[in-house]
């Protein structure tokens, strides 16, 4: 059974907003650090490989976060070839 979680994008205005967000949503361990390395080993190794992220209005993210978002970015598709199970949609 997929387990699917939801950003909303408005609500997202930094990279501190989306670690907060993300770890909540997926139930990180209490020492993840809150940085993009600690994301990537989360998604590749902690969570359910069969999770789906979908990033409603994430246009509104994009123009808030500026270029940490195509870092954000970055992380999921390289989570997505470790583990080709794990799915993220940007809506």
């Amino acid at each position: 059974m997929r387990k699917e979680v939801q950003i909303i994008g408005p609500q997202i205005y930094n990279l501190d907003d989306f670690h907060r967000e993300i770890s909540q949503l997926l139930s990180f361990p209490h020492y993840y650090g809150n940085n993009l390395d600690d994301l990537l080993d989360c998604l590749t190794s902690y969570i359910d490989p069969n999770t789906t992220i979908n990033w409603l209005s994430h246009d509104a993210s994009k123009r808030q976060m500026g270029h940490d978002f195509d870092r954000v970015i970055e992380v999921f598709q390289t989570a997505k070839s470790y583990r080709s199970e794990f799915e993220f949609f940007l809506n």
